[in-house]
């Protein structure tokens, strides 16, 4: 009997201190923080008396919901996944929700677009008014211009003889035009068509003599100017065509010489003239000096024969013109 109690005890012992030895040895051992297991997110304490900070959801896990009957919370997106539209709950207003850097912003259907545009937008600087429209005025330069291309400049004034047949001629009256181009800035050529109607002092009445010269010459012309003004000079020569009708009255008898004259010769002389600019055109006038050398003259008498004479003598005719110019 005593051996059983003995057994029964022993038995008793191995129970309890199989059961209570894994506490106890729980109890001594030291306590460390759980570890993170890879691929769960890892759960944020709470401090007492502290309210509990926000969390984030974690890539690859949807985010858990609001429980209801409280307002929802701002979520801001993890980076590389698009933002989520917020829907807001019934009974509480709408959050302003801004833009993520790099994500478009969404607008939820049904609901109007939060939040006014900032206050510190400045209004587009006033446009400035187009310059007034002015008519283009026309002012005679300082200076004249290089002149290039065409050269047209007529002519019309008055002629009067010098020399030693100045005595039998009065003022008559003169015009032409030269025709020309520029070779460069400061010269021209041109060729030069003249017509002088003569008027010679005939000294007593019935007699009629009627002169007239053309001039058919080459006339350069050199081009310079100063401030408002400017200049041209330049020689001629070419030849002249000679017309003359002479009529006198019977009472002369033997010395009645009626009839017709022609002639040609050689004409030479110079021009100058001196122009104000009004823009490419010039107003303005020349001098000119002509020599006329006859080379032949016929004479036709009323009635006659013509006869020519191809060594006349005597001095050239000579003249000195005036006249008002346009250079073109």
């Amino acid at each position: 009997m005593r051996m059983l109690n003995r057994v029964f005890v022993l038995s008793l012992s191995l129970l309890l201190t199989s059961v209570l030895a894994p506490s106890v040895a729980r109890a001594q051992a030291p306590q460390y923080p759980p570890q993170q297991q890879p691929g769960y997110p890892q759960p944020q304490p709470s401090t007492p008396g502290y309210p509990q900070q926000q969390a984030y959801p974690q890539p690859g896990y949807p985010q858990q919901e609001q429980a209801p009957g409280y307002p929802q919370q701002q979520t801001y997106p993890q980076p590389g996944y698009p933002q989520q539209q917020a829907y807001p709950q019934p009974g509480y207003p709408q959050q302003q929700a801004y833009p993520q850097p790099g994500y478009p912003q969404q607008q939820a259907p049904g609901y109007p677009q939060g939040g006014a545009p900032p206050a510190a937008y400045y209004a587009p600087p006033p446009a400035y008014p187009p310059p007034p429209v002015t008519e283009p005025q026309y002012e005679a330069s300082a200076r004249p211009a290089a002149r290039r291309g065409l050269v047209f400049l007529p002519y019309i004034g008055f002629q009067s003889v010098v020399g030693s047949g100045s005595s039998g001629y009065s003022t008559g009256f003169h015009m032409g035009g030269l025709l020309g181009g520029h070779i460069g800035p400061f010269f021209s050529i041109n060729g030069e068509l003249t017509l002088d109607v003569m008027n010679p002092d005939t000294g007593s009445s019935g007699i009629d003599v009627t002169q007239v010269f053309v001039d058919l010459t080459l006339s350069p012309l050199f081009h310079f100017g100063v401030p408002y003004v400017e200049f041209v000079v330049g020689p001629k020569l070419g030849m002249f065509f000679y017309g003359a009708s002479e009529t006198y009255p019977s009472s002369y008898g033997y010395y009645n010489s009626s009839g017709d004259y022609t002639g040609y010769g050689l004409a030479y002389g110079f021009t100058a003239g001196a122009f104000f600019p009004l823009g490419r055109i010039a107003l303005g006038a020349l001098l000119n000096f002509t020599g006329r050398s006859p080379s032949e003259i016929c004479f036709t008498p009323s009635g006659g024969s013509e006869e020519c004479n191809d060594s006349p003598s005597g001095s050239d005719l000579k003249e000195i013109t005036f006249s008002f110019a346009l250079l073109l």
